[in-house]
């Protein structure tokens, strides 16, 4: 199976089970409470462990602790350049304030970890999956610190508490297993016999957690309105098109090397974060129109991403 097969059946796959979560969240088969708790089960238990396994089994050398330093760099100006984008989409959309500030960090902030890690490892391996996890440091380091208080900010809430805060969420558990696994990789150091495998087992439930998450979370968005929000249609064509078309140029130009190159691009065409959903929600954000961002930039990820992905193969020869 070559690559571009490999994603589209990724894509299917990832679709039926977001499918599965989407069903049932709509028929309170599982209530909202017990899908958030899925998400959390995700984020602190299955996701570290799933970093810490796949991380571990690659044989780690000095050629990747380049790359990842490079993805590191490149991870941090994209960001900069998707707020930058985000703040020209925002005035020129002329939505109101809660509306546009939200607009802004759905530009920004990508689903780099439940859409993004599953999607990376299958088509690249555990090696893509090294630099998916530095790509997201950086996202986190944006979400944690500029997104909120962006959020906060346009809610009339005090900013600069929340910016000092939520500092302490760039140590969250997925940060935390990378520098572990980091650690591991530097020192050769395995998980041995049943241990390893309860782990690696533990570890690649995250896929199909993750997937039936965002379904259940799409399930809570209200379709009658979606049609009208041109500025959503715009974000997907500007974030999810736009940029990652000119970056498969720009790092090819830049010689970045063609594995790190891929996992960088696709990780700035993923859909919107469903995590910025939780913090609207949080800060007294525009929920629902977070919610509806979230929605049709995941449907419409569905056609995106293999195009993404088709255009990477194409460059990249």
């Amino acid at each position: 199976m070559n690559g571009f097969e490999t994603i589209v059946m990724s894509i299917v796959k990832l679709a039926l089970a977001m499918l599965v979560g989407f069903v049932c969240l709509k028929t309170k088969y599982i209530t909202k409470e017990q899908n958030d708790g899925m998400s959390k089960i995700v984020v602190r238990v299955t996701l570290p462990l799933l970093i810490i396994s796949s991380l571990t089994s690659m044989d780690f050398d000095m050629e990747k602790l380049i790359a990842s330093a490079e993805v590191l760099i490149a991870a941090f100006a994209i960001e900069l350049l998707l707020f930058g984008a985000g703040t020209l989409m925002m005035k020129a959309s002329k939505l109101e304030q809660a509306k546009a500030v939200m607009l802004r960090c759905m530009m920004c902030f990508g689903n780099v970890v439940f859409m993004a890690f599953p999607l990376i490892q299958a088509l690249y391996g555990t090696e893509g999956l090294l630099y998916a996890a530095v790509y997201e440091i950086a996202n986190d380091g944006f979400l944690w610190t500029v997104g909120v208080y962006s959020i906060r900010s346009a809610a009339k809430k005090d900013g600069k508490a929340s910016l000092s805060a939520n500092l302490k969420r760039l140590a969250n558990p997925g940060t935390i297993a990378f520098l572990i696994a980091f650690v591991m990789m530097a020192f050769r150091i395995k998980i041995p016999g049943i241990a390893g495998e309860v782990v690696s087992g533990i570890g690649s439930t995250t896929t199909y957690l993750s997937m039936f998450f965002i379904g259940g979370t799409l399930a809570m968005v209200d379709f009658r309105r979606i049609y009208r929000r041109v500025w959503l249609y715009v974000l997907v064509a500007v974030k999810m098109i736009a940029i990652p078309a000119a970056l498969i140029f720009i790092l090819k130009w830049l010689h970045f090397a063609n594995m790190p190159a891929a996992v960088v691009v696709l990780q700035a065409a993923m859909p919107t974060s469903t995590v910025l959903a939780v913090l609207a929600n949080e800060h007294n954000g525009d929920v629902i129109y977070c919610a509806e961002g979230v929605f049709i930039s995941h449907l419409l990820g569905l056609a995106t991403l293999p195009l993404v992905y088709w255009l990477i193969s194409m460059v990249q020869v």
